[in-house]
């Protein structure tokens, strides 16, 4: 008995969805918000979670930042990471820049 690949062996049992299949998700998902359906309660710092991004910096204030968040680390004081530098510093922009 031969023995087929992985590929030969999921085409025999592959649904695939009809157009109306399609449509009917399409229908269902329409005008749905992404994510949690949001409530009107601000949420707290403590409670906001975090999201991933990427942002481009010069060379040298990544350097600077890098270096800064080492020292912070190897002594102990806060932030401890470029993130948090970044974090922090976003913070303090936004509160005296409403």
């Amino acid at each position: 008995m031969a023995l087929k690949k992985p590929s030969q062996q999921a085409s025999a049992t592959r649904k695939y969805a009809s157009d109306q299949d399609i449509e009917q998700l399409a229908e269902r998902l329409a005008g749905k918000p992404y994510g949690s359906p949001g409530n009107s309660t601000p949420v707290t710092e403590a409670e906001d979670p975090l999201k991933r991004t990427t942002i481009s910096l010069p060379a040298s204030l990544l350097d600077k930042t890098e270096d800064t968040a080492l020292r912070n680390k190897r002594s102990g004081r806060e932030p401890k990471s470029v993130s948090a530098l970044v974090r922090d510093a976003l913070a303090e922009y936004f509160k005296n820049h409403p």
